[in-house]
């Protein structure tokens, strides 16, 4: 949703829909417990796209992992074994809030990360001159930037689909470009700029009549839909950990196992090996072949609250909620003089 106006005709506010959810989970939000934003401006957070707050849960995951610090899968005392444990919990918890298997997910610094793993390694082993990558006109920047990388290393050819005149992805025009020589699909679930959220099962199931996978950027739509990643039958996906009310530098990369399986190494050190020689190194299965180095700990901890949040929340719960605010929303500002709203009604 994109409101671009001039001036806003004054009338009686009317009432918001019911606040229950929200009156229910505001005290978990320290941030947001507080009065006024400044002095005599009431404080009001529309800002959640781009960053979440941080419930009272993950503060204190946060704390008691950083209060217990230990490294992960490399030492038999408390620490280190409880350090190990939670880890994995958590990457337990944000395969259970998808609907995949724990081996399928990969922490990464954030989706643009993640993005940029799959651009790279799969990207190398599969992109070849002449082959071709498409994304949609309304993606974020992560996810064009490292497919112009990739398309400019490989030499294949990067091409866009366009939107409707109604701010929906055009399923027509997206067709007429889908071919043989397409490889792959990378787009977002629901854009962050127009609100509209992307057929995905409909794109999936073109994309793999031609051979092609397909990448999904589901950033805004993790923290507010009930997914599953079986359903949507998508090849990847990403997500970053702060817009799903966890921390920064932390988001994961789901992808099915034997796409895992085949995909070369990213990044080099620790962690992603099997055994080393001078001579060359062999390396460590899934999802371990994919996290080099000290992972973030304790910030993969904190996304495991967030998702336990999520779920004990219920994401059918918070999908209907913000549908009725999304609507709302909608309704009220169509109504104010000189406002034009780009993106389609809430209910697409």
């Amino acid at each position: 949703l994109v409101v671009v106006g001039r001036r806003a005709s004054r009338g009686k506010r009317k009432a918001l829909p019911d606040r229950s959810l929200a009156e229910c989970v505001r005290g978990d939000f320290q941030g947001l417990c507080q009065a006024e934003a400044h002095k005599g401006i009431p404080l009001v957070y529309l800002d959640t796209a781009a960053t979440a707050q941080k419930p009272k849960a993950v503060l204190e995951a946060l704390m008691d992992s950083y209060a217990h610090a230990a490294n992960v899968h490399r030492g038999n005392y408390a620490f280190a074994e409880r350090a190990t444990a939670a880890f994995e919990s958590a990457r337990s918890s944000v395969a259970k809030l998808i609907g995949a298997a724990s081996d399928e997910i990969v922490f990464t610094s954030g989706a643009t990360d993640a993005i940029n793993l799959v651009a790279e390694s799969w990207g190398s082993a599969n992109l070849s001159p002449g082959d071709e990558v498409v994304v949609t006109i309304m993606e974020h920047h992560s996810n064009i930037v490292p497919w112009q990388f990739a398309c400019k290393r490989t030499g294949a050819i990067l091409k866009y689909v366009g939107l409707t005149s109604e701010g929906t992805l055009d399923l027509q025009e997206l067709s007429s470009i889908l071919s043989p020589k397409t490889k792959l699909v990378s787009l977002t679930h629901v854009s962050n700029v127009l609100g509209c959220r992307t057929p995905v099962k409909e794109v999936a199931d073109a994309a793999h009549a031609v051979g092609a996978k397909v990448l999904l950027d589901a950033c805004q739509s993790v923290p507010h839909l009930k997914l599953d990643v079986t359903q949507l039958d998508v090849d990847f996906l990403v997500a970053s950990g702060h817009k799903m009310y966890g921390p920064t530098g932390i988001g994961f990369l789901w992808a099915r196992h034997d796409v895992l399986k085949a995909m070369p190494p990213w990044k080099g050190g620790g962690e992603m090996i099997e055994e080393v020689t001078m001579e060359a190194s062999t390396f460590a299965a899934v999802p371990a072949r994919f996290e080099a180095g000290t992972p973030p700990i304790t910030q993969a901890v904190g996304l495991g609250a967030a998702c336990e949040y999520l779920m004990k929340l219920g994401m059918d719960t918070v999908e209907a909620y913000e549908e009725e605010l999304a609507r709302y929303l909608y309704d009220q500002i169509s109504k104010i003089e000189d406002v034009e709203v780009y993106g389609p009604d809430p209910s697409r």
